[in-house]
């Protein structure tokens, strides 16, 4: 097999004679993504490679938000609108699979108003804008009216509150308000923010610990060994918003805080490459993880995020994966292992997408 240069394969030339390396790498990407895992008698995502029909047998609401957001990316960086139908018809297929829009679990929800937010963003449809907002009404019904506060991660266990329902809310809100001004959601983007902040975030690391438990004898009970990447990414994406919108530094010193705790604690001190965290929800982790601190660096960030960035790329172009097939593993620096679920494929994505527009600003 023919193992990718991250020097090498992906230095096709751009405008002005620069070159784009991760761009390139993120094209290739996306449509190795599509030719694995695009199922064209459903005009949907599988859940794995290679296709076999038992493992489809679950909706996976929320990997499939993810697969919005990739269509969102590449189309982002391309202009190409086949992306974008792509991404809608994601959207349909998941309204269609699940019998509903709406789902029991808040943080699916949150996700797919998030992507859906986008994808309105980039294509303009009142029908996706209207999902976003009827997500809204029902994800709002998460917070619990009761002296400890928070957004439950599920409805029918709102003793949960968990950072995985918190933090994407509270960035979902930020967003709405900026496109849509109703003053009510930065209340309430503010308000969460402040709630996981308290309640999840150690004030000394920054470490965001996943959710507690408030108990029927009222002692509240978090859960310090569980610390996700992904919970620590949508921290700094809510940090981050709050702070591009009211350019409030301590925002910007809470995402750093956490942004240290999570490098510090999840990449391979000896590799620089971000630890396995294995494959079915796991596989979306580092990934999400990935997305928000490249928006951390794009908001004044520094410059060990964009070189941590790069370096888990190059790994993955190097040691990951080929340049014929294309599949990403668990572990960015080893070849993949089959099945594959779509989650860790899209870790893979949004790794070489975030390196391509850490790219793009360095040249703009």
């Amino acid at each position: 097999m023919r193992i990718l240069l991250a020097g090498s394969f992906f230095l096709a030339g751009c405008a002005g004679g620069a070159t784009a390396k991760y761009g390139d790498a993120a094209e290739w990407a996306e449509q190795k993504l599509i030719a694995h895992y695009w199922n064209g008698d459903a005009n949907f995502m599988n859940n794995a490679y290679p296709y076999a029909e038992e493992r489809e047998g679950h909706l996976n609401y929320w990997w499939k938000a993810h697969a919005v957001d990739a269509m969102v990316d590449g189309y982002e960086r391309t202009g190409d609108e086949a992306y974008l139908t792509k991404a809608e018809d994601i959207v349909k297929g998941i309204i269609k699979r699940n019998g509903s829009l709406f789902n029991e679990f808040y943080d699916d929800m949150e996700w797919l108003a998030l992507s859906a937010l986008r994808l309105y963003d980039a294509g303009g449809s009142e029908t996706v804008k209207n999902y976003v907002l009827k997500l809204w009404g029902d994800i709002k019904t998460a917070w619990w009216e009761d002296d400890l506060g928070g957004m439950a991660w599920k409805k029918d266990q709102r003793h949960n509150r968990n950072a995985c329902s918190n933090g994407p809310a509270a960035i979902l809100a930020v967003r709405l308000y900026e496109r849509f001004g109703e003053q009510e959601d930065l209340a309430w983007a503010k308000k969460i923010f402040d709630w996981e902040k308290e309640h999840l975030v150690d004030p000394v690391s920054g470490n965001v610990y996943d959710g507690l438990v408030l108990g029927e004898d009222g002692v509240i009970d978090v859960n310090e060994d569980w610390v996700f990447t992904y919970n620590q990414g949508t921290y700094i994406g809510a940090a981050v918003e709050l702070y591009k919108l009211t350019k409030d530094e301590a925002y910007l010193a809470d995402a750093e805080k956490t942004a240290a705790a999570a490098t510090a604690r999840h990449v391979d001190e000896a590799t620089g490459v971000m630890k396995d965290e294995g494959s079915g929800d796991g596989g979306l982790f580092k990934g999400i993880l990935i997305r928000y601190l490249a928006n951390l660096y794009e908001a004044g960030g520094n410059d060990d995020i964009k070189q941590m960035i790069y370096d888990n790329a190059d790994a993955l172009l190097e040691k990951g994966s080929t340049e014929e097939i294309g599949l990403f593993g668990t572990a960015w620096d080893r070849p993949h292992a089959e099945p594959l679920d779509l989650t860790v494929q899209l870790s893979g994505v949004f790794l070489l997408e975030a390196a391509a527009k850490l790219e793009r600003m360095g040249r703009e």
